[in-house]
């Protein structure tokens, strides 16, 4: 289990490295003229396309940090009961964050 989702975490940087640019990019240098009124800004965010990218960004950030995170775990001469008891953990956290962060996109899309 450890190395494919070693592998997995290590695509979520690139795929990070990536989002992040193409998202701080299009939020803050696409626009070449005056400055984003409130209303451009809900616009932008009422945008289903960039919702999905959020999520995704969202859900590749929380892997990726969490994995980082039990990966640090494990550095620690623990026993296999403590693993899997911090590893439930960090799934539960990262499924709970998720779904609060998409609850949070679509109810803010939904009625700004």
């Amino acid at each position: 289990m450890h190395a494919w989702t070693w592998v997995l975490q290590r695509i979520s940087a690139v795929i990070l490295i990536i989002a992040l640019g193409l998202h701080i990019g299009f939020l803050h240098f696409s626009n070449t003229g005056e400055p984003l009124n409130y209303g451009e800004v809900v616009a932008r965010l009422k945008t289903p396309v960039l919702i999905v990218f959020d999520i995704l960004l969202l859900t590749f950030g929380l892997y990726h940090a969490l994995y980082g995170l039990y990966s640090v775990f494990l550095d620690f001469d623990s026993g296999k009961k403590e693993r899997v008891i911090v590893l439930g953990l960090f799934v539960v956290v990262g499924l709970g964050i998720v779904g609060f962060g998409i609850f949070g996109l679509l109810y803010t899309a939904r009625s700004l």
